[in-house]
């Protein structure tokens, strides 16, 4: 015959006051900043994305081929 045990199961109360330790919390919190700082800031790298690309596709050849020019014909370096 088996003995049950004496004693009781916590309730969630007392579980939850268990869990809220000021290190639990501290890290709880840390946590939640760090998703809320990377959400509010990707939009921003996405424009700085965005702003790279459209000033790399309208001006890098343009002042490539400036370079070019200049170094060519005004430098005369072959």
């Amino acid at each position: 015959m088996s003995k049950k045990s004496s004693r009781k199961k916590p309730t969630l109360q007392e579980r939850v006051k268990n869990l809220a330790t000021t290190d639990n919390i501290i890290d709880f919190s840390v946590d939640v900043f760090l998703i809320v700082y990377d959400v509010l800031s990707s939009p921003i790298l996405i424009v700085v994305r965005v702003l790279r690309w459209m000033f790399k596709k309208a001006f890098a050849t343009r002042i490539k081929r400036f370079v070019k020019w200049f170094v060519h014909k005004v430098l005369k370096i072959k």
